[in-house]
């Protein structure tokens, strides 16, 4: 059991620092209301498991002076700073947040946003979604988008939740994209995916390296495209946390710790 003096420096430690300037300090923000804050300065080892070099404590409410950093102004602008929330980083931009309990879709649907839009810079005229695919600890499920709606009757209820989940999923995005077509700017792609991080992405480059100047360029490409690669470690930093039992966090907060949910798209590019 951590003595006295460790436990008030663990406490210290957690409650002494402004919000993190570098992003690779927040990329989860746990928001504690003041009293559960305080309770960590004599509950043994209560602070210390809620330090991680990933992770951030946000007292709420939110101290005036803490108010200077873009992403702080960003989750307050967006209604974010609610007592017991966990809110996880963005993959594609370090300074833009999302509840923890909706991340693993907002983030997918932000790639295929960015997808759509390097396909645009490279002079496409049509991106299409042919099939979308949610793998979870229960299995596949998957909407073939020109059908019906999956099938969930007579089956258990966790693959009738993945089914509702991906059903939502699909409502919330744009299936068809249409462009005037052209000749591709490489440019304005590359800055695509390096202010997104997305250079690491292999059908991303290819798709840059196969539309570059020559006389056979690319007409068409079918796409598989893992939507969830991205955002997975920084939701891991939330499965790394012990939160206090004291400490009560949004309902969803199990869930997010205990499933997995990794959506894929099967894509159609005609330039």
């Amino acid at each position: 059991m951590p003595s006295k003096e460790q436990t008030l420096s663990d406490y210290q430690t957690m409650t002494t620092y402004s919000f993190p300037d570098n992003p690779s300090n927040r990329k989860a923000v746990i928001v504690l209301p003041q009293h559960d804050i305080e309770k960590c300065a004599y509950e043994p080892g209560a602070a210390q498991l809620l330090l991680d070099e990933e992770a951030y404590v946000l007292q709420f409410p939110v101290r005036p002076h803490a108010e200077g950093s873009t992403a702080l102004r960003n989750i307050i602008d967006a209604g974010l700073a609610r007592a017991g929330t966990i809110l996880i980083q963005s993959p594609f931009d370090p300074d833009v947040y999302e509840e923890a309990s909706i991340a693993t879709q907002r983030f997918a649907l932000a790639k295929h946003m960015h997808f759509s839009m390097l396909c645009m810079y490279l002079g496409a005229k049509e991106v299409s979604v042919e099939q979308i695919d949610l793998r979870t600890k229960t299995g596949k499920i998957s909407i073939d988008v020109k059908g019906e709606r999956p099938n969930s009757a007579g089956v258990q209820a966790s693959v009738k939740t993945d089914a509702e989940e991906l059903e939502h999923f699909r409502a919330q995005m744009n299936l068809l994209d249409e462009f005037t077509g052209g000749p591709p700017d490489v440019d304005a792609a590359e800055r695509l995916l390096r202010r997104t991080g997305l250079l690491a992405d292999p059908n991303m480059r290819s798709l840059i390296e196969m539309r570059r100047e020559g006389t056979n360029q690319l007409l068409t490409r079918r796409v598989v495209l893992s939507l969830s690669s991205e955002a997975r470690s920084n939701l891991n930093v939330v499965g790394r946390l012990k939160v206090p039992a004291f400490v009560k966090l949004s309902a969803q907060y199990d869930r997010v710790v205990s499933e997995h949910q990794d959506y894929t798209l099967t894509v159609l590019v005609r330039f």
